[in-house]
């Protein structure tokens, strides 16, 4: 529900297809542009040929169509390109990493409830267990079996209870809303999970998972690449441009508009533009994409340090999360049996008050510590799986189409190509590998 109708990840995937534009717009570089431009004019001033003769006015008016194409951009085009390319992997990359925060936080919504669910019925117990305590003390006590100091602290504990209770409605009136925030809809019967699938059989797997597949790392390594390429747009700017440009148009009087009087205008040419000089322009372009990609380089250190941590850290809640579920069934087990004895044994006058209010207490803790192991485990299986980049719709829900990003990016890619473009595209690449080596 949440991967089909989620709002995040749908802003995300339309985030993604704007993205998937820059590398169109980037290759209109090598792309023919057309322009029409018209215009008139009035003219009145001395007669340039006798001055003698007065003023001379005159009219004209002309209209013209304009086509360009380039020929050779000195490259910028080709890395321009490359660089739009990478940038949209990198934002591919992180639609993955945000398919799966939204999947992580319907695994915790999920689990978050399913906790709650338990830990109030563990207080409902608790309460209607305190409530017959209470209950059977008085009675007692009007024997002269008990003191009335049993009896308050019967009542004490019920109250307790009765307060615990009503926080953990509270709590799970709130994690339900999460819940729907992320899903879409309220939780419906909730059934207890076994066990997310994919997760690696050992740390030193999910670290070479990660290594290869963690959106996050191969985002910031796609963003370097991209600011790599951005260097060598910006060194292409010292080369020359050839373009291959022509116009047709007409010219002649307005008034008296007589179209018989208007004559064509056709001119056609090829023009090579060197920069000579651009004012420290060019030099200071290209030294801030220099720098640039010097901190894209160091951030991608950055983050693989972040998804070491982070796999380690999820990989030994995981660990701690499956220890805590085991002893706290033991747990659970042992507490429940000395319950049932001590409430045995206080009918028999063999125990105290205080001895089955401590039996109860032991009991309910054991259950929260439960309910809050198998939700950490859980919850630690899936940060392990989103850390090592199979947190993802298709490990998760084999059978679910996935939204396919890169399809949309085959669609625009070639939009508006004229035949000729392949022609163009290999003259701008001439002499590529040398700005790559001159970096």
């Amino acid at each position: 529900m949440a991967y089909r109708t989620n709002p995040v990840l749908a802003g995300q995937r339309f985030q993604q297809q704007a993205l998937d534009e820059s590398y169109v717009q980037a290759k209109a570089g090598w792309r023919p542009t057309a322009s029409f431009s018209a215009g008139a004019q009035y003219e009145r001033g001395p007669n340039s040929t006798d001055f003698s003769q007065g003023f001379a006015s005159g009219n004209s008016g002309q209209a013209a169509i304009t086509v360009t194409q380039p020929l050779y951009t000195g490259g910028r085009t080709a890395w321009a390109v490359k660089a739009a390319e990478a940038s949209v992997g990198a934002g591919r990359e992180g639609l993955r990493s945000t398919e799966s925060q939204v999947l992580l936080s319907v695994i915790q919504g999920y689990v978050d409830v399913l906790r709650d669910q338990q830990i109030l019925q563990v207080r409902q117990a608790d309460a209607a267990t305190l409530e017959r305590q209470v209950a059977e003390s008085s009675a007692k006590f009007k024997l002269g079996q008990v003191t009335r100091t049993d009896v308050a602290e019967a009542e004490a504990q019920l109250e307790s209870a009765r307060a615990a209770l009503a926080a953990a409605d509270a709590q799970l009136q709130i994690s339900r809303a999460e819940y729907a925030t992320a899903v879409g809809e309220p939780p419906g019967e909730l059934l207890e999970p076994t066990g997310l699938p994919g997760l690696p059989i050992s740390v030193d797997q999910a670290f070479e998972l990660a290594e290869d597949a963690n959106p996050l790392l191969a985002q910031s390594r796609l963003k370097e690449q991209s600011s790599r390429a951005e260097i060598a747009a910006a060194k292409a700017a010292y080369r020359p441009t050839v373009a291959l440009q022509g116009t047709y148009g007409y010219i002649g009087p307005i008034s008296p508009l007589d179209t018989r009087d208007y004559g064509q205008d056709v001119t056609a040419g090829v023009t090579m533009t060197l920069p000579l000089l651009t004012g420290g322009l060019t030099a200071s372009q290209v030294r801030q994409a220099t720098a640039l990609n010097s901190s894209d380089r160091v951030a991608i250190e950055m983050v693989r340090r972040q998804v070491v941590q982070s796999v380690a850290q999820a990989w030994n809640q995981l660990l701690s999360g499956q220890a805590g579920v085991k002893a706290n069934a033991a747990q659970v087990a042992a507490a429940d049996l000395a319950l049932k004895g001590s409430q045995a044994e206080y009918g028999y006058g063999l125990r105290t008050t205080r001895d089955v209010l401590l039996s109860d207490e032991n009991l309910r803790s054991a259950q929260l510590a439960l309910a809050r192991s198998r939700h950490d485990t859980i919850l630690a299986e899936a940060s392990v799986l989103e850390a090592s980049g199979r947190l993802e719709i298709h490990d998760l829900l084999p059978a679910e189409p996935a939204y396919d990003a890169k399809g949309h990016f085959d669609r625009v890619k070639n939009a508006a190509r004229p035949p000729w473009e392949g022609v163009v595209q290999a003259l701008d690449q001439v002499d590529s590998d040398g700005v790559t080596r001159r970096q």
